[in-house]
């Protein structure tokens, strides 16, 4: 059962400490706390000051802050650009100084010649690639769309799709495995036991975990984490708390904004860096995996569309309903309950019901090779379309070159695509 009370009095009293250090500045107060989300430190902030415990003018200044619009520049430019991050593949990628930070160690504990093993941070193979560090890199990832960017993009990357969760590991054995799993305990489970599959007795894993603050019920589920390790055969040799900084992707960046957060840091969040060493080998059954929600992809002008898949055949309306405020889901949390109306979910963290996703996934398509909506309709359907059926059709049409439109202004605004040069899972 988590504790409400105990996160909210360390939320506040991290708040407390990090304002009596001389900090009152809000983007600043995020960067110092633990992995705490900007909007539910926004909350305790308020709280503090309705209690008297913090001047008024320090959340004076923290409201102005927020809410003053600032556009992003990215300044990191690499010739493999991966596909721009969705919420459901709980996307946060490494900053720079985070895959820096990971081949230093990584030099520190392995040897010219050594098989490196990375589960989902492809952002450390990009960097290796271009420092041609002489290393064997083999990248793990569940996306095919970030594995394929590598393959297409460079000959000497070595990038394999799989699933940490289900699919079969590749035979290999390496001397150091760096892994990202998403913040959550079954995820982090599921990395840690492939990572003891592939790394060598002997050998070490680093693992970015998330810091206190990140959501209710960390340190509990911290206890787990390190008990399952322990059966793994894996000891932990130290813990460097917030070591690894991620990029704010574009559903967060969105999320924050549909809040009125728009002068959050865009490296405020930060992981744990964990090292454990490979002690000895043990015989642990792998993890079941938990249901995972099926979607269709679509991609057009950049922006990547999920589709809920739907079994009813034949025309239903393909028009996009609005199921939250602004159509932006002012949140990035897995426990959000109104995740669950989402039919149509983009890469800019939008939110839709469709009654008619079979036709919406022709009408995209359709879009994006520059066709006929109307003719890509009546051929999945195998006849002619009613004038309403037309309608409905070139309607939803519009709607989504508006919204994909969109979205690649947002992201060309804030220099998005080159600086996403990694993958994470960041999920709060």
């Amino acid at each position: 059962m988590v504790n409400m009370e105990l996160y909210t009095g360390l939320v506040e009293g991290s708040l407390l400490d990090t304002i009596a250090s001389g900090v009152t500045q809000f983007d600043q107060l995020i960067a110092s706390l633990p992995g705490v989300y900007p909007s539910a430190a926004l909350d305790s902030l308020r709280r503090l000051v309705s209690m008297g415990k913090v001047p008024s003018w320090v959340l004076a200044s923290a409201v102005r802050r927020v809410r003053r619009k600032r556009a992003r520049r990215s300044s990191a430019h690499h010739r493999i650009v991966l596909p721009i991050p969705h919420p459901l593949d709980y996307d946060w990628r490494f900053s720079e100084l985070a895959t820096q930070y990971l081949l230093h160690r990584c030099f520190e504990l392995t040897h010219p010649g050594d098989t490196v093993a990375l589960l989902g941070t492809p952002s450390v193979l990009l960097a290796a690639i271009e420092r041609s560090c002489p290393r064997r890199w083999i990248l793990l990832d569940a996306n095919p769309a970030v594995t394929n960017c590598f393959l297409e993009g460079t000959p000497e990357a070595r990038a394999f799709r799989c699933d940490m969760t289900t699919d079969p590991l590749p035979a290999l054995k390496a001397a150091l495995v760096i892994l990202d799993p998403p913040w959550y305990e079954e995820h982090v489970h599921a990395f840690l036991w492939a990572a003891s599959q592939l790394c060598i007795v002997g050998g070490h894993l680093l693992v970015s975990m998330p810091q206190t603050g990140t959501r209710p019920g960390i340190a509990q589920e911290w206890v787990h984490i390190m008990d399952w390790a322990q059966q793994l055969g894996l000891f932990l040799i130290q813990v460097e708390q917030a070591t690894l900084p991620y990029l704010m992707p574009p559903f967060e960046r969105n999320a924050l904004q549909a809040e009125g957060l728009y002068a959050i840091p865009e490296e405020w969040r930060r992981g744990d860096l964990a090292v454990f060493l490979h002690a000895r080998q043990t015989n642990v059954s792998r993890p079941m995996p938990t249901h995972k929600d099926d979607w269709d992809e679509e991609v057009l002008l950049g922006m990547r569309m999920r589709i809920r898949p739907q079994h009813e055949e034949g025309f239903q309306d393909p028009s996009l309903i609005s199921s939250v405020r602004g159509d932006v889901l002012p949140s990035v949390s897995r426990r959000d309950q109104r995740r669950r109306f989402a039919d149509v979910w983009t890469s800019g963290n939008r939110i839709f019901a469709c009654q008619g996703r079979n036709v919406l996934r022709r009408i995209v398509q359709a879009v994006a090779a520059g066709q006929s909506p109307n003719e890509a309709v009546a051929a999945y359907l195998k006849r002619s379309l009613s004038a309403e059926e037309s309608r409905l059709s070139q309607h939803a049409a519009h709607q989504i070159l508006r919204i994909a439109s969109l979205e690649q202004e947002e992201n060309a605004l804030c220099g998005e695509g080159s600086q996403h040069a990694g993958l994470g899972h960041r999920p709060y």
